[in-house]
């Protein structure tokens, strides 16, 4: 090969990249970070694997003699170099490197590539590790070539220049369809890859839904503390936990539309009712929207701060822990699930991440008498309990009121510039019994009534 060829050769594969706009040149080093024992800051250029390898060697444990999970590097950058980056992905892999986005960090391209091949290794285990904080940002799409002049070069380098731009494309696909540890997925899920190969230059697929981090078996950092159980987080749970094993759903689970539909068609079935709470176990019976001609439901628990669960899905063919399982043998057929499952699929993480505290007002806290009124004339009275919530302007929320049933359900009523909604449902004042303050839902023609 001429010297000119090899020269124009050397440009073009420089272009070949897996990079968003704004790039600077990456640092490789020891992290201050508590989350991380070294980090990479900035575009991928060649060798930064060279430099890996020295800072790993370096600041790296390789090990505790039980997994490599303390073995942890932050991204955080715009991608590069192609065939750097895809050598890096490997590096990580083969060592057992965790990696982890924090807090306003971006990792896009061939960084998100890097990203999803966290790993931890161990003489007995091995498990994913990659995490992702809520305020993060992690973006996919496809290699492309970066041409930004209008110099001549040689058909016959284009044709080897895209020799080994599908060369590190492969080698891309046969680190994503290694196997998960400990299931029957891959590192990455034939569904990503397919997103990520449909997003062309500054079209980016973000994972930033709590279906896509759930879906993509990405670990969420920066969520809100866990404080209990209700039905509705319960139902998620369920839903979530089915829907992860089987794809992005086209209709995400969305608890009150599934109740209204119930209490409208069914008799006013409850959807997610709790079946026990007793020797620190708080249990819900859960009913999956994909139940009908198949089976398809689950047990929810909360055990101290975990959250556990088991159950079948017909419809899919797919099961939560050990399938079936009744109260009695809950602890002994469920598994464990993330806290991300509790929370209705279609949050978005950065909603996630601006969630503040909630100021009480007036009297707070108070247990009431709620009744509901169907259309078909059906009445249901149980003492609950009345949470009084002030809005915030500032984060656009409005003046709300939580009435929590015995089962866990919540009817929630909230006060707008457009007016007062039931459970996100317009609603208009309409009379009772004595004493009792009454709305109808519009939408469903029951009436809720408390005192």
């Amino acid at each position: 090969m001429n010297r000119p060829v090899a020269a124009t050769l050397a440009t073009l594969a420089a272009l070949v990249c897996f990079l968003a706009d704004g790039a600077y040149a990456a640092t490789i080093t020891k992290s201050t970070s508590k989350e991380c024992l070294i980090s990479l800051d900035g575009e991928i250029v060649v060798g930064d694997l060279k430099r890996l390898e020295d800072v790993a060697a370096t600041h790296l444990t390789g090990g505790d003699g039980e997994s490599t999970a303390k073995d942890t590097m932050c991204l955080n950058s715009p991608g590069g170099n192609l065939a750097e980056g895809t050598a890096l992905a490997q590096f990580i892999f083969e060592k057992g490197i965790g990696t982890v986005i924090e807090d306003g960090a971006e990792c896009y391209s061939i960084c998100a590539i890097m990203f999803m091949m966290g790993i931890a290794t161990g003489p007995e285990v091995k498990f994913i590790n990659r995490k992702l904080h809520v305020n993060g940002v992690l973006g996919f799409h496809r290699p492309y070539l970066a041409i930004n002049s209008d110099e001549m070069v040689s058909v016959r380098a284009f044709a080897v220049v895209h020799d080994l731009a599908i060369e590190n494309v492969i080698k891309i696909m046969i680190l994503a369809n290694n196997l998960s540890p400990w299931s029957n997925s891959s590192m990455m899920r034939a569904d990503l890859i397919q997103a990520m190969l449909t997003h062309v230059g500054d079209d980016f697929f973000f994972i930033d839904t709590i279906e896509k981090a759930g879906r993509f078996e990405v670990e969420l950092m920066g969520l809100p503390e866990n404080k209990g159980l209700t039905a509705e987080q319960a139902y998620y749970a369920c839903e979530n936990a089915f829907h992860w094993q089987v794809g992005l759903q086209e209709e995400p689970a969305d608890y009150d539309r599934y109740q209204e539909s119930m209490s409208k068609y069914n008799g006013g079935a409850r959807v997610s009712r709790l079946v026990e709470d007793a020797d620190g176990l708080k249990l819900y019976m859960v009913e999956s929207a994909d139940a009908g001609y198949s089976e398809a439901n689950c047990l929810i628990g909360l055990k101290g701060e975990a959250i556990l669960g088991c159950g079948i899905n017909e419809a899919y063919n797919v099961q939560i822990g050990q399938g079936r399982c009744t109260v009695d043998d809950f602890e002994e057929r469920s598994v464990y699930l993330p806290k991300m499952a509790t929370f209705k699929p279609t949050t978005r993480l950065k909603d996630v991440g601006m969630v503040k505290p909630t100021t009480t007002v007036g009297p707070g806290i108070s247990t009431v008498t709620c009744s509901i009124i169907q259309a078909n004339g059906k009445k249901e009275v149980e003492p609950c309990q009345r949470f009084a919530f002030e809005g915030d302007p500032a984060l656009g929320t409005s003046d709300r009121v939580e009435f929590v049933w015995p089962t866990g359900n919540k009817t929630v009523l909230t006060r707008g510039a457009s007016g007062i909604l039931i459970n996100g449902k317009p609603a208009g004042v309409t009379s009772g019994n004595e004493g009792e303050r009454c709305l109808m839902n519009l939408s469903s023609g029951n009436k809720f009534c408390f005192r």
